[in-house]
């Protein structure tokens, strides 16, 4: 009766230990979760300002192009009446 009575303490002891270290596992991953999730949102927020700033130069360079067009047409323009006023000028 007493061997069986140590037995059981043992293995109490034993099941007591092993369900402590499951519930600190279980505890750590669970902080690893959180601190996953934060950096999930870190990189999800990064990445929709790097959109937005995309879409920002985009608009930019495209403002830019449209400005270029207008000048380069612009001095065809004249360079053109230049040509004209000169062609008189010589006849």
């Amino acid at each position: 009766m007493f061997q069986t009575m140590v037995i059981m303490n043992l293995n109490m002891g034993n099941l007591n230990l092993e369900v402590s270290s499951l519930k600190n596992r279980l505890a750590i991953e669970e902080k690893e979760k959180v601190v996953l999730h934060v950096e999930l949102d870190k990189e999800m927020d990064f990445q929709k300002e790097y959109k937005h700033n995309i879409e920002i130069w985009r608009k930019n360079r495209t403002k830019n192009k449209q400005k270029v067009k207008a000048l380069i047409q612009k001095l065809q323009d004249e360079n053109k009446e230049l040509k004209v006023k000169t062609t008189l000028m010589k006849s």
